[in-house]
């Protein structure tokens, strides 16, 4: 399949918005400027390849940010040209999230990394663009990130009177009059913001076609205004056809750069009505991008090859590949008709016997049978999946609940809602596919702010953690004071679904007294999923008392006493047995089955350990 565009120099420079993307940085961008990437989902990483062209050995000390510090994001710290990053993941994020080595030494050089959570950072953003300095937030209440951001003077706590206004407050004893507390977060403004869209004319007006993740926020917000991207400059016919896909005000825009493939290598969507260019991720090259981060050599001979180029844009195609290119717009037809979640798991075979399991799958079996249980005792309508296991886990559930009538929609943080859960899904969560087949595509300020955060959510979560203590906290940011990933959403799910449900690999060091960093508040948390058993928190959060309510026989001949001794082995907390406590059910032909279908070969699913 040829390219959807033609190949060409870049584009000279013309009157009005329509630019080079070189010289909308050097009229633009200078040093000590606070730079925000945005993610819409998907990041103009032509911009930070440019900037990073403009800037290499010049130690502009830019604050940047971004929701996620991931892939090509690296390339920005690693040429050292920030002392202060802002964000919610700072790591890999493909096919799990990963810790990358790159940001502990940064820190350890003097740069400042200052963790938020996503629902946090966009809520900022918007107090911003609304010109506000302060927004009230309900997720970061008793986190170590509400203690590093106070000490910036990002973050404060204020004694209103009144009575409760929401689950967090409680009534003065004794009659005294009431008083509450209320928790802001101060309004975010980059000085300059870049944003990637499928389209623009020369009179500012940008097509963007959801998911807007993070919206234009950061973009409205940017005091100087906003550098766009686009894959195709278009005649002014088309966004006159289309003013509901206009959702970056015109007049905020600095400049119009044409640059192809500018969010590689991650995805690019845009709905097929529009006829516009779009593309899958270029897994590979997530994977390239972290060893890059380790291994100076091969490093060294990109800066060569792609930074140091005349032409930094016909370069870099060169560095991927014109075939490569070529092969990412080959695509499945997108939101083809949906299979019935039921029939999703049939198949002419006769149903296998069950065989030994991994200890990944029986984490997201007995992960799927617990949030079909708190699904079904809440009456929960949507769920919110995390990455890696927790994602499968939903999938299993959502599956297993509307083959028995029980309708749950799925969703995802970045804008996703109604996820198709069945054969036709992808395993990363993240991925192009997911966006092209969700029933609704939205925003952060959707997703986390309302249907997840908001009044009345009746939202069940599914969330992984690399630490769990006996409150229920999560660590997911810092762990033998080394960074680890942060928290993207989580912290803001944990804050304000109705329950979560938290699944790990049990080991030394996970289920501890009290976490190293408070990533994500504890008190929805109701059960903890481990691939030798489950435990339900019976006490309240302040109490943190633990039963075990059911264990996974590690071999046949394991007797329920040997499994509760060696479970609380590895767990700190006090625990007790439940009265009725006896061995999950092995994994089920069914269950085994719907694993091979929505995952083939495992592929996915045991590389998110």
């Amino acid at each position: 399949m040829s390219l959807l565009w033609a190949e060409g120099p870049e584009p000279a420079r013309r009157d009005g918005l329509v630019t080079s993307l070189a010289e909308a940085i050097r009229t633009h961008v200078v040093p000590g400027l606070h730079l925000h990437f945005a993610s819409t989902p998907s990041r103009s990483n032509a911009a930070i390849r440019e900037v990073a062209r403009a800037f290499a050995g010049r130690a502009p000390g830019f604050c940047l940010s971004s929701t996620g510090f991931h892939s090509m994001a690296h390339l920005l710290p690693m040429l050292g040209l920030t002392n202060r990053l802002i964000g919610c993941f700072f790591g890999d994020h493909y096919p799990a999230p990963r810790p990358n080595s790159l940001y502990q030494r940064i820190a350890a050089a003097g740069v400042t990394i200052e963790h938020w959570s996503l629902w946090s950072l966009v809520a900022s953003l918007r107090a911003g663009a609304e010109g506000n300095d302060w927004v009230v937030n309900r997720s970061l209440r008793g986190t170590t990130m509400a203690v590093e951001l106070a000490a910036r003077g990002a973050y404060r706590e204020l004694a209103v009177p009144g009575g409760p206004a929401n689950a967090n407050c409680e009534p003065a004893p004794g009659g005294a009059p009431a008083t509450h507390s209320i928790a802001l977060c101060a309004a975010l403004r980059p000085d300059v913001t870049f944003v990637h869209a499928a389209a623009a004319d020369a009179e500012g007006h940008v097509i963007m076609p959801g998911p807007l993740s993070e919206g234009l926020w950061s973009a409205h917000a940017a005091r100087r205004g906003v550098i766009v991207t686009v894959e195709r400059i278009v005649p002014t016919a088309l966004p006159r056809a289309h003013p509901g896909a206009i959702a970056l005000a015109p007049h905020r825009i600095l400049a119009i750069c044409e640059e192809p493939f500018g969010a590689h290598p991650q995805p690019f969507h845009c709905a097929p009505e529009l006829a516009l260019p779009t593309y899958r991720d270029d897994f590979d090259h997530y994977e390239r991008w972290r060893a890059l981060t380790s291994d100076r050599d091969a490093f060294n001979a990109f800066v060569e090859r792609v930074l140091n180029a005349p032409d930094g844009r016909a370069a870099y195609r060169g560095y991927v590949g014109a075939t490569r290119l070529a092969q990412l717009t080959q695509l499945t037809p997108p939101r083809a008709p949906r299979a019935a979640p039921a029939a999703a798991a049939a198949t002419s075979a006769p149903e296998p016997a069950p065989s030994a399991s991994s200890a990944v799958d029986q984490l997201i079996i007995t992960g799927a049978r617990q949030l079909v249980q708190r699904v079904q005792a809440q009456g929960a309508r949507v769920l919110i999946a995390g990455i890696g296991q927790a994602f499968f886990a939903a999938r299993v559930a959502q599956l297993q609940l509307a083959a028995a009538g029980y309708a749950l929609r799925v969703m995802v943080e970045t804008g996703l809602y109604d996820v198709d859960c069945g054969a036709h899904g992808h395993g990363y969560l993240l991925s192009y596919e997911n966006t092209t087949r969700a029933r609704r595509l939205t925003g952060v300020d959707d997703i986390l702010g309302v249907l997840t955060c908001g009044a009345d959510n009746h939202c069940i979560a599914a969330l992984g953690a690399a630490q769990i203590d006996r409150h229920g906290n999560l660590n997911s940011t810092r762990l033998g004071g080394k960074t680890l990933v942060g928290s993207g959403g989580a912290c803001d799910i944990a804050a304000s679904a109705q329950e979560v449900v938290v699944l790990t690999r049990l080991g030394p060091g996970r289920l501890v007294d009290e976490v190293e960093y408070i990533t994500s508040p504890g008190h929805a948390v109701r059960s903890v999923v481990t691939d030798r058993g489950v435990l339900a928190r019976t006490g309240d959060h302040a109490d943190g008392r633990w039963t075990i309510a059911s264990l996974t026989a590690t071999c046949p001949e394991q007797t329920l006493e040997a499994g509760v001794a060696a479970l609380s082995r590895d767990c700190a907390w006090r625990l007790a047995p439940a009265q009725d406590v006896a061995f999950a059910a092995a994994i089920t032909g069914e269950e085994a089955r719907l694993l091979e279908i929505l995952d083939p070969g495992g592929k996915y699913r045991r590389r998110t350990s």
